[in-house]
């Protein structure tokens, strides 16, 4: 029987919480009746420093209630999704450990395609689409929408979404798990799994539905905190060269929006890496 841990990090989100675990409930019933060899062993919730952290642990309770196994982990301080997520793998008893955000609601049948991993398949990332409206909301999903049209369904990424994503506990272990936090350091897996000949694969069935607009002053902040923690300097022309391309989108709007976070990703990759690194 395969054992399935649910990793979700959240922090001032009870409402979004409650969405999300309620979509975990009705992927159990979907998982007992198409994949009968695995099951939703835990949930490990790490709640992040929450300044109403009572609201957690009823939101919870109440998923307790319904049938889901919670576990909680409180963060003393504040240290990011990241490395909540981090902390949570190291508790976590499953042979599989499954990550989503606390603002995404998964599909029905997520669990039974987490339940699938094997040997040859130790780690999937998949889609998201959006259950929100607004500008900002449908700048990064034509970000996302971006990424996955030029994907076949099976092939090697480079990423790992940490919001929807999942891997075999013991591939994850034998690389070292995230070797790197802040925003975009859950790609550090991808890297560390394709070196070891045991790439992140992109399933097209692996979807979540998420509340992708957060405000615009968050999508400026996110986009600059990827740049910054990016693992991998950029030259000026490299940088012009991706201010340009992140002009993504159907409408105009929309592709102003992504040339200017573009333009705060690539500026913050121009930051040397020794000034992020006393930074941090």
């Amino acid at each position: 029987m395969v054992r399935i841990s649910v990793i979700i990090p959240t922090r001032n989100r009870a409402a979004d919480l409650t969405r999300c675990l309620a979509g975990l409930v009705e992927s159990v019933e979907h998982l007992a009746v198409w994949r009968p060899d695995a099951h939703l062993h835990e949930v490990v919730i790490v709640d992040d420093a929450s300044d109403a952290p009572r609201e957690i642990e009823r939101v919870a309770h109440r998923a307790t209630e319904d049938g889901l196994a919670v576990s909680m982990l409180r963060n003393a301080r504040r240290r990011g999704a990241g490395a909540s997520r981090e902390r949570a793998a190291a508790e976590a008893t499953g042979d599989v450990l499954a990550f989503l955000d606390d603002d995404a609601v998964p599909r029905g049948d997520w669990l039974s395609v987490v339940g699938g991993l094997d040997r040859e398949r130790p780690a999937v990332t998949g889609r998201v689409f959006p259950f929100d409206r607004g500008l900002v909301s449908a700048a990064r999903q034509a970000r996302y929408d971006a990424r996955y049209d030029v994907l076949d369904d099976g092939a090697p990424v480079e990423f790992f979404a940490g919001g929807n994503s999942a891997v075999l506990t013991d591939s994850f272990t034998v690389v070292g798990g995230f070797s790197r936090s802040g925003v975009g350091g859950d790609n550090s897996l991808a890297e560390a799994l394709a070196e070891h000949g045991t790439p992140v694969r992109f399933d097209s069935n692996l979807v979540i539905v998420h509340r992708n607009g957060k405000g615009f002053r968050q999508a400026v902040l996110d986009s600059w905190a990827a740049g910054l923690h990016h693992p991998k300097p950029i030259s000026m022309r490299a940088a012009a060269r991706m201010s340009a391309s992140s002009a993504v989108g159907a409408r105009r709007g929309v592709r102003e929006v992504n040339r200017l976070l573009g333009i705060v990703h690539a500026a913050a990759r121009l930051v040397p890496r020794i000034a992020v690194r006393e930074g941090e």
